[in-house]
């Protein structure tokens, strides 16, 4: 009677941990570029009563559930019009690349979520984008810019010259900026980063991830060519959550966790009814 009971808590302990990933999901349904988790379960270790051969079957008895791998669906949210200039949303593969002020400030991360705000520097007068948490979005800085075959570590400070009036990104993410009212000229382009496997990416929280030897850090191409995703500007990429999806798997997980505790329940009593034999 004591295999069931280990078995029914193996049950419990996965399914609460799938309710934590769901959780987690609904708790996020509105956060800019989120990507919902998957959580799914394999068969731990069997105990072997009777090994199969030839003209006589075996037998197995398995012994609980664990959880197998959590990922993440990386399809593209809903994309969501705010009409701010700073606030940015990609359609297809990519990241924004993002990192601590300053060209060479050390470790570089990646996000999908393009809430940029404003960030005005008193001693150059140039204006930044910057992430809630103040990391700054990089790319190409120059009249012509190129961002084929480069690496994040070659990107730079997206910087908006001193008395820039207003200034646009098209969705090759070419930067065109007016200074003191002139005519818009182009002085850089917001850069996308692709991995070959997004799985191996590292979430840190607060929206960003960390390159991983599994991520496969792909050189990059120019926004809207070989096969790097679009920038939209004034847009923003909604969490790709599914809540139908969410509020279904949340009904089955609950009842799998009201069996495996019923199982629990069941080993129990059995487990009186003998020692109850003795009496």
């Amino acid at each position: 009677m004591i295999r069931p009971m280990l078995n029914g808590i193996a049950g419990l302990r996965t399914h609460a941990q799938k309710m934590d990933v769901i959780s987690n999901d609904v708790a996020n349904v509105n956060t800019i570029g989120y990507k919902q988790s998957e959580c799914t379960f394999k068969e731990t270790l069997v105990d072997t009563i009777r090994t199969p051969s030839a003209g006589t079957p075996g037998m197995q008895v398995g012994m609980g559930s664990a959880v197998s791998q959590i990922t993440r669906n990386w399809s593209d949210g809903i994309l969501m019009q705010t009409g701010l200039s700073s606030q940015l949303g990609i359609t297809g593969e990519g990241f924004y690349t993002v990192s601590e002020p300053g060209a060479a400030a050390g470790e570089v991360f990646f996000t999908r979520a393009g809430d940029f705000v404003h960030d005005f520097d008193e001693a150059t007068g140039e204006t930044y984008l910057i992430t809630s948490n103040g990391y700054r979005l990089r790319g190409v800085m120059d009249a012509n810019p190129d961002a084929t075959g480069l690496a994040p570590a070659d990107l730079v400070d997206i910087a908006l010259p001193a008395d820039t009036t207003s200034y646009s990104i098209g969705l090759d993410g070419i930067i065109r900026a007016s200074v003191a009212g002139g005519t818009p000229t182009i002085i850089g382009m917001v850069a996308l980063t692709r991995f070959s496997n997004n799985y191996g990416l590292e979430n840190m929280g607060n929206n960003l991830f960390r390159e991983t030897d599994a991520a496969g850090l792909q050189a990059m191409s120019n926004p809207g060519v070989g096969g790097t995703g679009q920038v939209f500007q004034g847009y923003l990429e909604n969490s790709n959550v599914d809540l139908s999806q969410e509020f279904t798997e949340m009904i089955v997980t609950q009842r799998g966790f009201q069996a495996n505790s019923r199982s629990i329940t069941t080993a129990d009593e059995m487990l009186q009814e003998v020692l109850a034999l003795k009496r």
